[in-house]
């Protein structure tokens, strides 16, 4: 097993956003002290309150600096929002720039980024497949030339190259047939951060994939959780930061309820968005949100429990990241809560 921490860097209205990267990098600082594996941010633009890590790579830079063994991951890059070969030496620079520590996690990413990022929705699986491409044959390859509906490129040096010899790649999203395609290449998956059985599906495809090609499965699962000594702490003091990270996640999804761009969202495949998921958050309540399995609030010991029957109740993981830093609450109550996780839940998984 191995455990992570992943940061969305949320930015709650009124917030600090200098004050918010500097929190994350000593969270980060904390979680290889602690002995976590990796670090997981995602890639996001034009909406503070989910997430104001619009460059993970600039990140994971600066925490490399601090630290000496945590990994990095971005989960994701958005890849039709980027033009991939530019995007191949950055990740590339980066991989340097953290001593070969770096991961790479690609996706569609939010349905609502296109319109901000004026890139047609009906091009994201196209321009998603063709970049992937051309992400890997970059890295290997001396010099590419690449054919497709979205990128025609002629004899490129991509430079520099990955100091690793292979970067390991990571996919999410709820798509079984993106899943299928990790799990063929022998690549990652991580999910979670949302209500289990949407991935249920997807899960499954993607160890089935990874059973008939002899390919390790590396399921991630990210969990938002909240630790305390005793679990009436833990549900007192959750229930405030854990609401209003709901209520800063709702807010993108409200810029995408438009009929019409439900229609273009449903035209690029991004079925999960025009259905409106994540309108629902803003009638979660704390004791729904609990119930469902969507984040966790209590005591280590109760949390390895839970657990246990998550495992039973919905998909098996290999990976198992902490989102300790949400909805604004102080920077204390998330360096307990990876305190708490590295002493008690790690050794009772390991």
């Amino acid at each position: 097993m191995k455990f992570g921490i992943y940061n969305e860097i949320q930015a709650s209205p009124g917030a600090d956003h200098k004050q918010r990267y500097d929190d994350s990098l000593r969270a980060v600082e904390l979680g290889d002290r602690l002995g976590y594996d990796v670090f997981m941010t995602l890639e996001h633009h034009f909406f503070p309150t989910f997430s104001i890590s619009v460059n993970p790579l600039a990140f994971f830079a600066a925490a490399a600096q601090r630290t000496r063994t945590i990994r990095f991951r971005a989960m994701c890059h958005t890849l039709p929002v980027h033009n991939p070969l530019i995007l191949a030496g950055e990740i590339a620079q980066c991989d340097h720039l953290t001593d070969g520590r770096l991961e790479v996690g690609v996706g569609r990413g939010h349905g609502w980024l296109y319109d901000c990022a004026s890139v047609p929705m009906t091009e994201s699986i196209g321009r998603y497949e063709e970049s992937l491409e051309i992400l890997q044959r970059a890295w290997r390859e001396e010099r590419l030339s690449f054919e497709g509906e979205h990128y025609k490129v002629q004899d490129v040096q991509v430079v520099p190259k990955p100091l690793q010899p292979h970067l390991k790649i990571f996919q999410t999203g709820t798509s079984a047939r993106v899943f299928t395609d990790a799990g063929r290449r022998g690549g990652g998956v991580v999910v979670g951060a949302a209500p289990p059985p949407l991935f249920t599906e997807a899960v499954g495809a993607y160890m089935a994939a990874c059973r008939d090609a002899g390919q390790k499965p590396q399921v991630g699962l990210v969990m938002p959780v909240f630790l305390a000594d005793d679990a009436d702490t833990a549900l007192r003091e959750a229930r405030e930061p854990m609401m209003r990270s709901y209520a800063n996640l709702v807010v993108p999804q409200q810029s995408i309820n438009d009929e019409a761009v439900k229609d273009r969202l449903r035209a690029g495949g991004f079925h999960f968005y025009a259905g409106g998921f994540l309108n629902q958050m803003k009638d979660y309540t704390f004791e729904s949100v609990l119930h469902n399995d969507i984040a966790f609030a209590g005591t280590p010991a109760q949390f390895v429990d839970w657990l246990g029957r998550f495992r039973q109740r919905y998909y098996d993981f290999q990976e198992l990241s902490v989102m300790a830093d949400f909805g604004g609450q102080p920077a204390w109550q998330v360096e307990r809560t990876l305190q708490l996780f590295a002493r008690d839940v790690m050794p009772a998984l390991r």
